[in-house]
């Protein structure tokens, strides 16, 4: 085995380098798309299901919007029948049925019944069973058991002990000729004596409330249907329920008014929503396949293959660009190395680079002409001891082609950063961790930050700037360290700092002065800029003030500090500009009144 590893190792490391970097790039820009289309496809896998159990959840609510204004309507029909003076007579006069207002109250009662009865297709009757055992009913035809012994009956039992407006599961009508109806039921007070009488009973075909939940469409074998506390179904339905009564699965809905969930029902990923109706505290159930409403996740699959397709492509192309770009020099300094080995001293690499590679190719130049010119004074000696500076230079480039890697900028400049180090140029090692810092805090998502993170960003700038015009500016940086913890909005500092840099010294001889101070006046949080530059006259300030109106672009600079603290602070917000000829420019900032609530910025 770690033979193999050493022979894979091998193998690597005697491959050209073109290849080398083609396969690292290759890596290093899949894994990245991989990883991207992995998560995207699971976020919205998840946020698709949770639109489609809010949509099945949705449909049982719609359900039991029906089953809710349904019961709500025969309350209000149930409150008329109770309240109606004839039907109190009937409850008052029970006692004595032989009364002529008594029989008079039993006729009107019947004709309400026929009326309410009229407009009501699914109406199979309306029941009217007075304690002492006295019918009074209107049906469809269908004649009632006078004799019928209701208290005998247990379902009536239980009717009886439910004093409010109820709505009873499916029941055999036995008072009548048995067929199967959904009743409405309520107890009835006699208003004159303040206790329940009766009972009254409103008998519906099963039809209506089939008719509520097989109008809704759940994808092509989905279904709704109405089910109690207990998982009884309301009403026989043709789809089996079974796998309620699995796994303890009716606990799912206990304590909920609505909701929803996935289960494995016959094999099938299955989502369930659920809704209570607030008439009758039955669970309205809607259950489809979650495939047959999962169509647009393949939609979604097949985009994600075609993206990383597309990515795959797009990377092989541009690692085979980068590679050729890396390589293409290395091989031509390859070259003319091999041509002064053979004595030809008569080649020079051309200097259009400026990074490692141009050094190299410089170094190489300028050793090609020292060995030019010692030729003719210490051949022999002097030619061993070149083709050993160019074995050493060989070495460095080989070292050199090691260091290159691909690279977002992160890594780009973190791989600057140790080339740097390996070859002790400090400079390039401070350069690239301050842009490092100061990319990494300019991307960052909020648009707030401290004062503390404000000051590093720019010192992180004024660290580079030092680098390239050494010795050209003096800065002084003045805060309140007590000031460091307050938020701010980002970059407002290192844009004026970076104008100030950029202008005010063009021409003017010795090193440049800038002084930046934070501090709080009166809850007013305050920026100084002020440089010792070449200034600005009169007409020439107004005509820069004027350049300086809030515009929308993306460049960074004082306009554009200058419009994002205008849209965040509004009026607590001033920016004044002075400045004479030769004697410097003075940019103030003022945000009036929130050194205390600055905090609250809106991110």
């Amino acid at each position: 085995m770690r033979k193999a590893h050493i022979a894979q190792a091998d193998f690597f490391r005697n491959m050209n380098m073109k290849n080398k970097l083609l396969i690292v790039f290759l890596l290093i820009g899949l894994v990245p798309v991989l990883c991207f289309a992995l998560i995207t496809y699971q976020q919205s896998t998840k946020a698709f299901e949770a639109e489609l159990s809010k949509y099945t959840v949705e449909i049982a609510k719609q359900a039991g919007g029906r089953l809710d204004s349904f019961g709500q309507e025969m309350e209000r029909i149930s409150n008329i029948v109770r309240f109606d003076g004839d039907v109190q007579t009937i409850l008052y006069q029970a006692p004595h049925p032989s009364d002529s207002e008594f029989i008079q109250s039993v006729r009107s009662v019947r004709n309400l019944f026929e009326t309410i009865s009229n407009f009501r297709s699914h109406l199979k009757g309306i029941y009217l069973i007075e304690d002492p055992g006295i019918l009074v009913y209107s049906s469809t035809g269908d004649v009632a058991n006078m004799d019928f012994a209701f208290d005998q009956d247990p379902w009536f039992k239980q009717i009886k002990q439910q004093q409010q407006f109820h709505l009873n599961p499916v029941h055999p009508q036995n008072y009548v000729k048995g067929d199967p109806v959904v009743t409405f039921s309520t107890r009835v007070l006699d208003n004159r004596e303040f206790h329940t009488k009766g009972t009254l009973l409103f008998d519906f075909s099963p039809t209506i409330l089939r008719e509520m939940s097989d109008t809704i469409q759940l994808g092509k074998t989905g279904y709704v249907f109405m089910m109690t506390e207990d998982g009884e179904s309301v009403i026989p339905t043709d789809h089996s329920l079974s796998w309620l009564k699995e796994n303890n699965r009716l606990e799912l809905f206990k304590g909920r008014t609505s909701g929803h969930f996935l289960l494995e029902v016959n094999g099938r990923k299955t989502l369930v929503g659920f809704h209570t109706s607030t008439q009758t505290g039955w669970k309205i159930v809607g259950v489809v396949p979650f495939a047959e409403l999962a169509t647009e996740m393949n939609a979604i699959r097949v985009g994600i293959i075609i993206m990383i397709l597309a990515a795959l492509i797009g990377i092989f192309l541009l690692s085979t660009a980068l590679s050729k770009m890396f390589t293409e020099p290395l091989k031509l300094l390859v070259h003319h190395m091999k041509a002064v080995e053979m004595g030809n001293f008569d080649v020079s690499l051309a200097l259009n680079r400026r990074d490692e590679i141009g050094k190299l190719n410089n170094s190489f130049n300028q050793m090609v002409e020292e060995l030019h010119r010692m030729k003719n004074v210490v051949f022999m000696a002097e030619v061993r001891e070149y083709q050993n500076q160019l074995l050493l230079k060989d070495s460095e480039l080989k070292s050199l082609q090691a260091q290159i890697k691909p690279h977002f900028l992160y890594n780009t400049l973190n791989v600057i950063v140790c080339i740097a180090e390996v070859h002790g140029v400090d400079e390039i090692v401070h350069v690239s961790q301050a842009l490092s810092k100061m990319f990494k805090y300019s991307i960052s998502g909020s648009p707030v930050t401290t004062l503390e993170e404000e000051i590093e960003h720019l010192k992180a700038y004024l660290s580079i700037v030092q680098v390239r015009f050494p010795n050209r500016f003096e800065v002084q940086v003045q805060v309140d360290p007590e000031l460091m913890d307050i938020q701010v909005l980002k970059l407002i500092c290192q844009p004026v700092v970076e104008n100030c840099v950029k202008h005010a010294f063009l021409g003017k001889e010795g090193p440049g002065q800038i002084l930046v101070s934070v501090k709080a006046e009166n809850g007013n949080l305050i920026f100084h800029f002020k440089d010792d530059g070449i200034g600005m006259g009169p007409d020439q300030l107004r005509k820069f003030q004027k350049q300086q109106q809030p515009k929308q672009d993306k460049h960074i600079g004082l306009a554009n500090v200058q419009l994002r603290l205008q849209m965040v602070y509004g009026d607590r917000f001033a920016m004044n500009i002075k400045s004479e000829v030769n004697e410097g420019t003075c940019v103030e900032i003022v945000l009036a009144g929130v050194v205390d609530h600055i905090s609250r910025i809106d991110r």
